[in-house]
């Protein structure tokens, strides 16, 4: 039964159901029909766009952690090493309650200010940092992102559940590979499944009714009969309904996925390659500025473990160094930040 909130803004040019003859009947399912495929190709065009760019997205990210692994491997050695030295100062050095403090206190900043990873002080519990749970900033931001996109995007009511699971069943009726024994039909009804099932699971209307359409399973329409007519206007009407409201969601995931960091980073990324540039590249220049900060600062608490630097210089601290360094995606974001308008 269609919902009736549904079938409230027909075309200001199609009269009411009520009052429609044999003829208006026939021409309103035309025109319904029309509308519905009209609304799958623009819902399979958007899911086209956002297909691309997210493997867009997921291309450059796997580039960008290709080209800077080898830099942020060292990264990861030195700033292992560096704990590592306070770890032998503070177990080694006799050190005064004051003195203790005040090296304590310049590790704490050193983690603050993003030169080393944030660690427990050696006299803490030993706390052992399981490395496979690192992930790259790329990585970390894109679960973020993807998370707070869909946060954004609207959620199928009850009724529409209650739509796509019906038909959900009327396809899963006619293609359950167990209902034949040909081993040629069994097959090809295993590979519609999946796409009926990864539609279904997907809440994507669009989809399930493309897969009937091709697989013909349209029952034939009486256009010699009004009741028939009226029913097919109905269903075709409340499924459009529905596509409208998949394809608003469509464009809305879209838009907001382009407008997030990666989507932009993407977009500026591709522009440079067209013209035969290199961002990455450009890049990593900075990601090597980076590299030669953390070894200045490596050298610097080994100067202080062996004796080569006084407490009073070492508690200045390395002040060329004692800034707020970027991650490899925001030195990326930065330089791509350059070519944007």
């Amino acid at each position: 039964m269609a919902r009736q909130s549904k079938t409230s803004n027909p075309s200001p040019a199609i009269p009411s159901q009520g009052s429609l003859g044999l003829s208006d009947l026939r021409n309103r399912l035309n025109f319904l029909e029309k509308e519905n495929e009209k609304l799958l190709k623009q819902i399979e065009s958007n899911r086209t766009k956002l297909n691309n760019l997210n493997d867009s997205i997921k291309d450059v990210g796997i580039q960008i952690a290709q080209r800077i692994a080898p830099f942020r491997q060292k990264i990861l050695e030195l700033d292992r090493q560096i704990h590592d030295v306070f770890k032998e100062i503070f177990a080694v050095r006799k050190l005064g309650k004051k003195s203790r403090k005040d090296i304590e206190s310049v590790y704490y900043h050193l983690q603050a200010d993003g030169l080393i990873s944030p660690q427990q002080l050696p006299s803490s519990a030993d706390v052992e940092v399981d490395d496979s749970e690192e992930e790259t900033e790329w990585r970390g931001y894109e679960g973020r992102s993807h998370q707070e996109v869909m946060e954004d995007i609207a959620r199928p009511d009850r009724d529409d559940l209650k739509k796509i699971r019906q038909l959900f069943l009327r396809l899963a009726d006619r293609f359950h590979p167990d209902k034949v024994t040909d081993e040629v039909e069994k097959a090809f009804r295993t590979e519609v499944m999946k796409e009926i099932n990864l539609a279904y699971q997907n809440g994507d209307l669009a989809r399930l009714l493309e897969i009937e359409k091709q697989q013909e399973l349209e029952a034939l329409i009486d256009r010699d009969s009004s009741d028939d007519l009226t029913r097919h206007c109905a269903k075709v009407e409340s499924e459009n309904s529905f596509l409208k409201e998949q394809l608003t969601t469509l464009k809305q995931q879209l838009k907001l996925t382009k407008k997030t960091q990666q989507g932009e980073m993407t977009a500026v990324f591709k522009k440079i390659t067209k013209y035969g540039g290199d961002p990455i590249g450009e890049a990593l220049f900075e990601v090597e500025a980076h590299v030669e900060v953390v070894e200045q600062l490596h050298k610097f608490v080994l100067d202080f473990r062996d004796r080569r630097i006084t407490i009073q210089e070492f508690l200045r601290g390395p002040t060329d160094l004692m800034q707020q360094q970027m991650t490899e995606e925001e030195l990326m974001l930065e330089f791509l930040s350059q070519f944007q308008r």
